[in-house]
Order: C-alpha cells, then structure tokens, then sequence
C-alpha cells in the first residue's frame, strides 16, 4: 500500500503546568486556536482533549493507555509553512498560554499526512513517535511507512481509520527551539480513530499480542508492538486519547 499524501499540520501536544490548571488550559487553547490558525492563514483548526477521570487517574476505560498530555492543538494548512512565520505563531502561541502549561513537559512538530485510511469518528487516539537513536529521521520515516503502517490499516480489528502524520525534521526543530518545549522532538505521529472506547481496548490487546504483525512485510512474531519498537522508542510519552474532538476539516 502506497499511502496518499495530503494536508500539512502542526500539532502541539499540551501538559497543564498541574491538575489543577487542565481544565483552564483546555479552555485557554479552545479561545486562542482561531488566532494561531489566522496567523498561519490555516485551513481548518482542532482540539483534542485528553480525557481525565478524576485525581490522579488518567483514561477512560480500564485497559487503555493514559493520556500523556491534556490537550492538543491541530492547525491544517494547504502547503508547508514558511519557517519564520511557523516560529513566530507558535511562539506567540506558547507565550498566551504561559501561565497554565509544562513547556518542560510539552511537545509541537510540523508534519505532514500520510492517509492510509482516511475514515474519522468521534474518538481519537493520537501517538506521537520518537526514532530510535541508531536511525536518521528519514531511516525512521520509510521503515514506518514501508513496515509498519500498512500492518495497522490492513489488520487492526476495532480501528476506524489510520493516519500517519510524518514530521518536517527541519521545522519540527525549530518550533520545538521557538517554543522552548522540552518533552522531545518527534519523528512522526500515528492517528488511529475508534467508534467507542470499548472498541480501543481490543484494539491495544490486539498490537501487543504476538501474530499480530503477521502478514506485513517484516516478519515479527512478537507483534505489532514489538515491531514498532524496532524502529521507535517505546519508553518516551506517546498518547493523547481524544474524547469528542471538534474537527472543522
């Protein structure tokens, strides 16, 4: 499967400074996203919150990844941004939410879409990957096109659809340098939609189980896990779940 390319996006994964201040940061985002969309001449903005159950508990059903971040800003455009504009609305960006966010804690890229399958529900799952050391970003984007993503369209048994969002390593760089976050530098980000939270938890059983990679084009009988870990660090922050995400693209 050779995917389709589309829209560019950047993304900023958002980690209240505390508990206490995740519900304002969400709310901060909602009111500032339209102005950092009009300074990048956007197409279409989104927010995904990251859904939390109560102190210190993160998720919404047993068996699902926690959600590593509170917040997501998405900001779609046409053709990739020019880097001095990029920079400078993501710094202003950063700067109005100051107050309520971990910039230590954060993360933001510049990515483009690879659509594997295109279809998209109400729940979304959101993954940002960071390459393993001994690979150069460009090693990591084609074994994850090449390996991997063609084994979670084809076989994941409960997903909706599946993105690959594949990062500007250039200015992935310098938003991340522009915005003083601190939480790494991503390679790419895998979007996977579910109907229902229920249907995310036989979908997580299902990559961590060993055959389920089996079919793809590298041979990995531990799974699908197992066979993204060639590839990408496992040990480094990588979900948000978004819980009625309001998509206007």
């Amino acid at each position: 499967m050779i995917p389709a390319t589309r829209d560019w996006r950047i993304v900023t994964l958002l980690r209240a400074r505390d508990r206490a201040a995740a519900a304002a940061l969400v709310e901060r985002v909602r009111g500032e996203i339209a102005e950092l969309g009009d300074g990048l001449r956007a197409t279409a903005t989104e927010v995904v919150v990251g859904h939390v159950a109560g102190p210190g508990e993160r998720g919404p059903h047993e068996g699902i990844p926690e959600s590593d971040y509170d917040v997501a800003a998405e900001v779609v455009l046409a053709e990739r941004p020019d880097r001095a504009t990029a920079v400078k609305a993501l710094a202003a960006f950063v700067e109005r939410l100051a107050p309520l966010v971990a910039t230590e804690a954060s993360m933001v890229a510049v990515a483009r879409e690879k659509l594997f399958d295109d279809r998209r529900t109400r729940f979304k799952y959101l993954h940002p990957l960071v390459r393993r050391p001994h690979l150069s970003h460009d090693e990591f984007i084609e074994s994850w096109e090449r390996n991997v993503g063609p084994v979670v369209a084809a076989h994941h048994p409960t997903r909706v659809g599946y993105v690959a969002l594949q990062c500007d390593d250039e200015l992935t760089v310098a938003a991340t340098e522009s915005t003083g976050f601190g939480g790494g530098v991503p390679d790419g980000f895998g979007v996977e939609w579910f109907r229902s939270t229920d249907d995310m938890v036989p979908a997580f059983e299902w990559a961590v189980s060993p055959g389920s990679a089996a079919g793809g084009p590298v041979d990995e009988p531990g799974g699908l896990l197992a066979l993204l870990g060639r590839y990408a660090d496992l040990s480094t922050p990588t979900a948000i779940l978004g819980i009625e995400p309001n998509p206007t693209h």
